[in-house]
């Protein structure tokens, strides 16, 4: 049997929340960078530049990049021979 100490998985879903709330992938900055690239209309474009801007605080500081992160619901498969 193995076990596996509550902490561990706490603190691994912390990791991974921080990870998914503060840091966009770089395929995603992409995508945003070139529809602001192709943006027509001044005010799009502007807020384009405060998302941006956003994600970059966000990754400096290590923050959320949107306050309304949601609530985060953990589903397990650890089979028969683990413990917690």
């Amino acid at each position: 049997m193995r076990e596996i100490k509550a902490e561990q998985i706490t603190q691994t879903v912390r990791a991974l929340c921080i990870e998914a709330n503060c840091h966009l992938p770089e395929d995603i900055k992409g995508a945003i960078a070139g529809c602001k690239a192709c943006e027509p209309f001044a005010i799009a474009k502007n807020i384009l530049d405060k998302i941006e801007e956003n994600y970059q605080i966000a990754d400096m500081d290590n923050v959320p990049i949107c306050q309304d992160t949601g609530l985060a619901c953990v589903f397990l498969e650890i089979g028969q021979d683990v413990h917690i």
